[in-house]
């Protein structure tokens, strides 16, 4: 053969090799892989926009360890979050599917559907440990995202929150990244998959030192720069521990911040690029997708599938979003490609138009009452509206949107409403949280405002409702008003309203606020919730309790409003009149862990520990983490004399809850049974700081005192303290017999048999 023909041979048949290995969708990680088990992290950093990292082009670059992401691995310049708001995101990302299909379109008032199969799930499935770790409540788990996960690490204590965003319950990188940590410690040598959830380039923008003062007027800065140096922290970890060998790492945003562009301060009420375009890089060990690069728009939900794909795992049938293998060399063509956005936080919130939009490589469109269309090679900072320039494409992109929404909503699946346990929509009603649990259907066929021609009143009204809960209640109250007397229309105005007369304890002024907000929005349960809460903080349960049967009378009829009557009943001690409505809030929705664990508190109160015991097995079976319910099997547990495990039930319920102080102190009498003094007096401690103004923790710290003889003034003050804050007279000759005692020991003996006269008289007085 000669020499020509046979070069000719070679090119041919490696170029058919090279077909085999990198036919279109694979790039060659099957080959790569081989038989190889690969380890998966997932890390997604909340609120951060693409263009304020430094692989993406920003200067200053204040984000080195995630530069040096993008230096080993594929990152994508041009990918699109499919909604700015958290839950909705990242129920995209972690099913693969659209907020067209999933249903979650808010945070708060929606729950991630069973039926999907999670990413979690996929790798549970394939025998990986799975394992979250989220820095925010609005991923708590009971929101649905922690299917798969055999470890979900949240622990939200609502009680420590005063703050009126839900945004607010939140945990710095530090403490997450720790926890990752810990958990790899002890799984790093199994297959796992393990999902870091870093939250602190969310609002408000408070970096700790140093960052706060390399940054004293660019604090979001300052958070991402913190965050990094969380994630730097991290890939150390990773490198030291050579768990690199073998990993595939990910690093996405859920979306971007406004920063003022576009009017928006934050995020959620447009979606501009400032607010959809995030960060996108996948890490893997091959060296040939090292600092690789695609410029074609990719999305979120492109994530799910492309990680399934790398580790030879099956997509799931429902699965929206494409796998992006085929572009890991980074050389390719950008591929024209339609990628899907949309916000309905205007029309839930505020009963104005949602948005959603539309994009290809160059051209933006979003369905608005008044449509826009932006060329984002020529005008990337979207202020040239080409709807009436270039109606072409107007016309094309528009009958391309119909066509995808209609496909990608085929088999959409609808929201649990639901779904959320009662205790846990109280607690958000009461932190004055601004969702509602809504049918999405309720706006429909209506004539809605554009957000564009509102943007300025959403400014307005969310800079008073910070002003009021900040403290400066005048100033609020003088800002809504103004804005409510020139559009009246706005039911979040006079929820914002309500709350603030609410913090500033102007009770009857908040009712009337709820009230007008509650005829504006009739299915707004948080609304009926606070007003029942108003009247109860004025005293008047019969009114609470009338208001909210007129809601039911008028065809309103929700679960959780027996379980609030029972609620308010309960805490004044009135079972009688507690157990017929939490019994009607189970009987109108059977899977209520709420109702139950309510019911058993009763039936402990009552030393009826056969029907503690029936509603406390429901309510584990429905919900094993509801707040409560491991502090009520403990009681339960006591009872019947398992200490220990009561003892374990109530430090669970304390690491969720540390703010707890009744399991706090029933721990610490625990310990004193057990001799344990010294704990005892510690977890005592904690409980007077969970709460001052509970009288028995400060006899009993008095006590332990006493019982060491030492010091006795303070312990004289401590019980003096407990009895100002009148404790039941079932243990009011409890602080009198300490300052006895006390007395007795520093010598006063007169004062001692005075207290010990009062003592004796009570106890007398309730024979």
């Amino acid at each position: 053969m000669k020499k020509g023909a046979l070069i000719l041979l070679v090119l041919v048949l490696v170029a058919a090799v090279a077909f085999f290995i990198f036919r279109p969708g694979d790039s060659g990680v099957k080959q790569l892989r081989g038989q190889k088990n690969f380890n998966v992290i997932l890390i997604t950093v909340d609120t951060l926009r693409a263009d304020r990292l430094g692989c993406y082009g920003f200067v200053p670059d204040v984000t080195p360890a995630m530069n040096k992401m993008a230096a080993a691995g594929v990152r994508f310049e041009n990918c699109i979050a499919q909604t700015p708001l958290t839950l909705p995101s990242h129920a995209t990302i972690l099913t693969g599917t659209l907020p067209i299909h999933h249903g979650v379109r808010d945070n708060g008032g929606f729950v991630v559907p069973p039926q999907l199969e999670t990413m979690a799930e996929a790798f549970k499935s394939a025998g990986y440990q799975t394992a979250a770790f989220v820095s925010a409540y609005v991923l708590d788990s009971k929101w649905g995202l922690n299917q798969g996960f055999d470890y979900y690490f949240d622990r939200f204590d609502l009680g420590r929150f005063e703050k009126i965003s839900l945004g607010e319950v939140q945990r710095r990188a530090e403490e997450t990244i720790d926890e990752a940590l810990a958990w790899l410690e002890k799984n790093k040598s199994g297959k796992f998959f393990a999902w870091i959830h870093l939250y602190d380039p969310h609002t408000p923008y408070e970096p700790p030192e140093p960052f706060k003062s390399r940054f004293p007027d660019r604090p979001y800065l300052g958070e991402i720069a913190y965050t990094d140096s969380q994630l730097s922290r991290f890939w150390s970890y990773l490198e030291k521990e050579k768990l690199f060998d073998n990993l595939f790492l990910v690093l996405a945003s859920d979306h971007g911040e406004s920063l003022g562009e576009h009017g928006e301060t934050t995020h959620g009420f447009f979606v501009y690029q400032e607010a959809v375009h995030v960060p996108l890089i996948f890490v893997t060990p091959f060296e040939k997708f090292k600092g690789r690069t695609y410029s074609g728009v990719v999305t979120l939900a492109d994530i799910m599938p492309t990680l399934l794909e790398m580790t030879g795992l099956t997509i799931p049938p429902e699965v929206q979003g494409k796998s992006l293998i085929r572009y890991f060399r980074g050389s390719q063509k950008p591929e024209d490609r339609l990628a899907y956005s949309e916000t309905y936080y205007p029309r839930y919130h505020y009963g104005w138009s949602e948005l959603r939009s539309f994009q290809n490589n160059r051209y933006k469109l979003i369905i608005a009452p008044v449509p826009e269309l932006y060329d984002l090679k020529s005008d990337p900072d979207e202020q040239k509206n080409l709807v009436y320039v270039e109606k072409k494409v107007f016309e094309e992109l528009t009958r391309l949107a119909e066509d995808f929404e209609k496909t990608a909503g085929e088999k959409a699946i609808e929201a649990d409403f639901a779904s959320v346990d009662e205790e846990t929509r109280e607690k958000l009603a009461a932190l004055g949280y601004l969702g509602s649990f809504v049918d999405p259907t309720r706006l429909a066929g209506k004539k809605l405002a554009d957000p564009k021609d509102k943007i300025n009143i959403f400014n307005e009204i969310s800079r008073a409702r910070e002003t009021g809960m900040a403290g400066n209640f005048d100033e609020a109250i003088a800002a809504l008003r103004k804005i409510l007397e020139e559009d009246p229309t706005i039911s979040d105005g006079f929820f914002a309203l309500g709350n603030v007369y609410f913090k500033a304890r102007r009770f009857q002024e908040a009712v009337e606020a709820f009230t007008r907000a509650l005829e504006l929005k009739p299915d707004d349960s948080f609304a009926v919730i606070n007003v029942a809460n108003c009247y109860a903080a004025l005293n008047k349960l019969e009114l609470a309790e009338q208001f909210i049967q007129e809601q039911v009378k008028r065809g309103f009829d929700d679960p959780q409003f027996y379980h609030v009557l029972g609620t308010l009943y309960a805490l004044r001690n009135n079972y009688d009149k507690a157990l017929p409505y939490f019994e009607e809030c189970l009987r109108k929705n059977p899977r209520s862990a709420s109702a139950h664990n309510a019911i058993a508190a009763i039936c402990l109160n009552r030393d009826n520990l056969a029907c503690a015991e029936e509603h406390l097995r429901a309510a584990r079976e429905l919900n094993p983490t509801l707040l409560n319910l491991r502090y009520n099997l403990a009681q339960l547990y006591e009872k019947q004399n398992r200490l220990q495990e009561a003892m374990e039930l109530y430090q669970q319920e304390i690491a969720d809850s540390p703010s707890h102080y009744k399991a706090l102190f029933n721990l610490a009498r625990l310990y004193r049974l057990q001799h344990r003094e010294q704990e005892e007096l510690e977890t005592l401690q904690r409980a007077l700081q969970a709460n001052p103004d509970f009288p028995l923790t400060y006899f009993y710290i008095a006590r332990v005192y006493l019982r060491r003889g030492e010091r006795f003034q303070e312990a004289v003050d401590l019980v003096k303290k407990g009895l100002e804050l009148k404790p039941d007279k079932e243990n009011l000759p409890l602080g009198y017999f300490l300052l006895a005692d006390l007395y007795n020991r520093l010598g006063d003996y007169a004062t001692s048999e005075q207290y010990a006269s009062k003592g004796r008289q009570l106890v007398n007085s309730s024979r």
